[in-house]
């Protein structure tokens, strides 16, 4: 095996993980939380986490984790039938499953022992429930489908072939990483209930959606929606064409997309788009969001007393607080 096919499976999602899932699974989607991290926008995600607010802190410290050193990967499953298809979420990193439970459950969750495993259950009424079965894996869901992957611990998920091959090859490629082998028809019908006849039409005709996020500096993002047929596909194409138009009009813009940062094609029944964002567009970007963040969060400074027409005293605060509120001068005897 080459150096580069070595390294591609040294990031491909975690077998063990995917052991876990359901065998009728049809809906994936991971996140490699180690690599970001490890790019240069995730180091710079990384150091405002460490530097943030005495509320975030506190948590961390509650929790006893942190993301940027004990988070690792991330996986959701779901079988995508149904109005409300089972689903199933994992979590690979290091736990202080008493502390970090708890915070989570809430103080309503009642416990059960699974085959060996504490699971703990967020509100009968909810049923969705989160276990610790080691200090590196958590699992959470429907309570039916946690113990199910509890189960799974001794009897592996075999995944149908190409879904395997489709996984390892888009884990392996991108930090964020998504597959749907089913028809988008129940968003099809949501949007037709809410008059949005066109994305119904369009929604109707994807198959699958399979594609990524990359930060390598560079953030690239890509996916491939697979239509009925030809027609379909130029449908598709055309409905997204407008984002392109966006992309030119915006290249005035010193901190916009480039003119070839969005690229839309068709193969057949395929539509094919890719998007480029450099590294340091993505990076003003976020810090300009984070000083808008700042700045809504920022308390206004206490505005000071003047003196009425009347000799008593005005105090000027904001709308969400008293207004303004009048003292009226004591009266002489």
């Amino acid at each position: 095996m080459s150096s580069l096919a070595l390294s591609a499976a040294t990031w491909a999602a975690d077998p063990a993980l995917l052991d876990l899932v359901m065998p009728d699974a049809r809906v994936l989607a991971g996140v490699n939380v180690e690599r970001i991290l490890s790019s240069p926008f995730g180091k710079e995600i990384g150091s405002q986490i460490q530097t943030g607010s005495p509320e975030l802190r506190q948590v961390l410290e509650q929790t006893g984790f942190n993301p940027t050193r004990d988070l690792k990967e991330l996986l959701v499953a779901s079988t995508g039938e149904g109005p409300r298809p089972p689903s199933l979420f994992l979590v690979r990193g290091s736990f202080d499953a008493a502390k970090f439970g708890s915070r989570i459950a809430g103080p309503r969750a009642t416990t059960e022992n699974y085959e060996g495993v504490q699971i703990m259950i967020n509100a009968p009424q909810s049923g969705s429930s989160i276990a610790f079965p080691d200090n590196t894996l958590l699992i959470g869901g429907d309570l039916a489908e946690v113990r199910a992957a509890i189960h799974r611990r001794a009897h592996h998920t075999v995944l149908e072939a190409r879904l395997a091959s489709q996984i390892a090859t888009l884990s392996a490629r991108y930090d964020i990483w998504g597959i749907s082998n089913v028809s988008l028809t129940e968003l099809a019908a949501r949007a037709r209930k809410s008059n949005l006849q066109q994305l119904g039409d369009i929604l109707q005709s994807i198959q699958r959606i399979s594609g990524g996020v990359r930060f390598s500096p560079d953030v690239e993002l890509a996916a491939d929606v697979l239509t009925r047929n030809e027609k379909d596909a130029a449908g598709v194409r055309d409905a997204l064409s407008f984002f392109s138009g966006l992309v030119a009009a915006n290249q005035q813009n010193p901190s916009g997309l480039k003119p070839d940062a969005f690229k839309l094609s068709v193969d057949g029944r395929m539509v094919r788009i890719a998007l480029t964002i450099p590294e340091e567009d993505l990076k003003k970007a976020y810090q300009m969001q984070m000083a808008r963040m700042r700045a809504k969060a920022k308390p206004a400074a206490p505005a000071s007393p003047r003196v009425a027409d009347d000799g008593g005293l005005m105090i000027q605060s904001s709308d969400k607080d008293m207004g303004t509120v009048a003292v009226q001068p004591a009266k002489k005897n």
